[in-house]
């Protein structure tokens, strides 16, 4: 299964960059419509983004490594970082509906539902410093 692998510096700007990436590794394998390839471009997005925001609380940041496996039927990333770990998003309060009006008081927590959304299968790992994201999308399952 070839692979394309991306460190990248915890810095929101360098987002577009592993959007980009992303979406040109998953095109050229040719396994994903373009509307597939735009969910997991979303979701591998948003994880970068809680990536680099769990890099962003410590003193000396870590670069966040992106893994792109391309297989036959669908592609799968895995994004990583150094941000010490997270509560597991089953244990996470839960927020309003996004077409509930008190959802409006909510700035944040989107993130994770919109992964779930987007992607066919979503798994979070604990690291030996933080977090591993796996996102992926049109693998079927060994049979």
């Amino acid at each position: 299964m070839p692979t394309v692998e991306l460190t990248i510096p915890p810095l929101s700007h360098y987002l577009a960059l592993v959007r980009l990436v992303v979406v040109n590794a998953a095109l050229a394998e040719g396994s994903l419509s373009s509307d597939r390839t735009d969910d997991l471009a979303l979701a591998v997005s948003e994880a970068c983004a809680n990536a680099v925001d769990s890099e962003r609380v410590r003193e000396t940041p870590q670069p966040i490594r992106i893994v792109v496996e391309l297989a036959q039927h669908g592609v799968a990333v895995t994004v990583t970082d150094h941000g010490g770990g997270f509560v597991p998003p089953v244990t996470t309060a839960s927020i309003p509906a996004a077409d509930d009006p008190q959802r409006l008081r909510h700035e944040r927590g989107l993130g994770i539902p919109l992964m779930r959304s987007l992607a066919d299968d979503v798994s979070f790992s604990a690291t030996t410093e933080g977090t591993a994201v796996r996102l992926v999308v049109g693998i079927a399952p060994a049979t």
